[in-house]
């Protein structure tokens, strides 16, 4: 049995004793009950957490983890970020980008948040373990964003609102450097399949009308 279990069955049974004066069979009968129930409770969290898990692994496959995109990133700090500036709270505004977007950085977030939300892991521990799955350092620095600012109270929507700036101008930038890369990337079919080509309709009627001759 794990030790918050074991603890919240405890305290359930101390609060009870204190409270109605209870003698000590009767208290331990109520903290078996109690840890009964936690079992319960903790098994069913962590059977939601497995079920978002193989949603996940479904939606990336056999083919190995995809890809998340900066932009994909940036999309989701914008909609935390209105969120936050609409009054909800971060849970609530991260749950509507993920009940929206079926994608895989939007499972694994709805995992996350589920997993701190039963108690499994702290909400910056697990937004931290998401971002090393996904292999995506901008999620690091989310995570990292988040659990200190709501640790300190901080505003949170004007500090998400330059990292998503700043996650946007990294998108653009390695966009372009894709079609930088593009022409080079041409050369080959170009060698290999237009040029042979090309010769073959230019040289082949020359040689055919010297045979001639």
């Amino acid at each position: 049995m794990s030790a918050p279990v074991a603890v919240a069955a405890c305290l359930c049974a101390l609060s009870v004793f204190v409270a109605t004066g209870l003698d000590r069979a009767d208290a331990r009968k109520i903290a078996e009950a109690c840890k009964r129930e936690a079992v319960l409770v903790a098994a069913a969290g962590r059977s939601v957490v497995d079920a978002l898990t193989a949603r996940m692994k479904g939606a990336v496959g056999a083919g190995g983890p995809a890809r998340v995109s900066l932009g994909e990133v940036s999309e989701m700090i914008d909609v935390v970020r209105l969120g936050l500036s609409a009054g909800l709270s971060f849970d609530a505004a991260l749950e509507i980008f993920c009940a929206n977007r079926r994608s895989v950085l939007a499972l694994r977030l709805e995992r996350a948040c589920m997993a701190w939300q039963v108690g499994v892991g702290t909400r910056e521990d697990e937004l931290l373990a998401a971002a090393r799955d996904l292999d995506v350092r901008a999620l690091e620095t989310f995570a990292i964003t988040v659990g200190q600012a709501l640790a300190l109270g901080a505003p949170l929507a004007e500090t998400l609102a330059a990292q998503s700036r700043e996650i946007r101008a990294a998108h653009r930038a390695a966009v372009e450097r894709e079609i930088e890369r593009a022409p080079i990337k041409l050369l080959i079919p170009t060698g290999t399949l237009i040029l042979p080509a090309l010769l073959l309709s230019i040289l082949g009627p020359l040689l055919g009308a010297g045979g001639m001759m």
